[in-house]
């Protein structure tokens, strides 16, 4: 009887830790279903150290995602925003969803994508699977492909506002205090356009915060830059003078773009972009590229680099392929600071 008794014991033990068992795989699952999904997890173990932004300061993180981009907005307000996602390989993933991390991001409070290329697009389906976002812009003429059409499925899935990118677009900063704007200055097509490619679709953005300002032209061409600036210069910069709704009521945007403090160079530094025009209205201080050591594309061309310096002697220029990721902190008296990540 008392063997019998034991096996009984023994029979129980087992049960329960079977049940232990279905228990905590449930928990897990759960944990991967509905709160974080745990193939990421080894994100937070490589952050970058990034200090915390300080109050009154706008910051701009250009990501080394070799070649691709990746630029990660916040505001002075707290909010934040990517802009492209980077090509969704395994390192360039690993850069960007660390630097969230290390910003603190729990959700992202919008995403840009550019256009549906997939070095801007690859990476921005992890991040919806980690990160999230509260509304998300797309391109207004995608050219499908995987990278896309899986970062689209991924942000209906979790219930992101679904916007298109279009002229006069703008996010204007929560409070007049530490007051910033971002205007969409283009695309501005109606319908989508012959025989382009999906380049020249790409959004364009102005930013400004403390008398700062600076231009985003994603991979546009210079043909398509020389179209939004003539339209700019022809009735005097009225075309990108307007009101707004602002949570206070009216804000009044005026994207100024001659003689920009900032500028995020075209398609990686591309000889099909940064045109003349652009160059000699907006001939910018400070000029950042987003491009691979060693690309095969030959990013970024000396010609555009050239006439930069000859518009401008004492232009700056950081590469993401000579720095690694840095930041562009901008302060509510106007100053500002570049740094690699390395050296804050």
């Amino acid at each position: 009887m008392r063997a019998a008794g034991k096996k009984v014991r023994r029979i129980s033990a087992g049960t329960v830790a079977l049940s232990a068992l279905a228990l905590f795989a449930a928990a897990v699952l759960a944990v991967d279903l509905f709160i974080f999904p745990l193939r990421y997890v080894w994100v937070y173990a490589k952050m970058p150290d990034i200090p915390a932004r300080g109050d009154g300061e706008m910051r701009v993180h250009f990501v080394d995602v070799g070649q691709g981009d990746c630029t990660v907005l916040e505001f002075p307000g707290g909010e934040s925003m990517m802009i492209d996602g980077g090509c969704g390989s395994a390192e360039s993933n690993g850069a960007v969803l660390s630097a969230c991390a290390a910003l603190g991001i729990d959700t992202l409070d919008y995403i840009l994508l550019t256009h549906s290329d997939t070095d801007h697009a690859g990476g921005l389906s992890a991040v919806m699977d980690v990160f999230g976002a509260k509304t998300v812009f797309l391109p207004q003429f995608p050219e499908e492909n995987a990278a896309f059409t899986l970062f689209r499925r991924r942000a209906e899935e979790a219930g992101a506002q679904i916007r298109t990118s279009r002229i006069y677009e703008s996010i204007i900063s929560g409070t007049q205090e530490n007051y910033s704007t971002l205007l969409f200055l283009w695309p501005m097509y109606l319908k989508e356009p012959d025989g382009r490619s999906s380049n020249d679709t790409s959004a364009v953005i102005y930013l400004e915060y403390a008398g700062r300002r600076m231009l985003f032209t994603g991979d546009l061409s210079a043909e398509v830059e020389d179209k939004l600036l003539n339209d700019y210069v022809g009735i005097e910069g009225e075309i990108f003078r307007l009101e707004v709704p602002a949570p206070w009521g009216k804000a009044s945007v005026a994207a100024r773009l001659e003689e920009l403090d900032f500028y995020k160079m075209g398609h990686h530094g591309s000889s099909g972009s940064t045109g003349e025009m652009l160059v000699s209205l907006c001939c910018p201080r400070e000029v950042f590229i987003s491009c691979g050591i060693g690309n095969g594309y030959g990013h970024p061309n000396l010609a555009g680099i050239s006439a930069l310096q000859a518009e401008r002697p004492d232009v700056n220029f950081y590469r993401t392929d000579e720095l690694g990721s840095y930041t562009l902190t901008v302060r509510a008296d106007g100053s500002y600071t570049i740094e690699r990540w390395e050296d804050v």
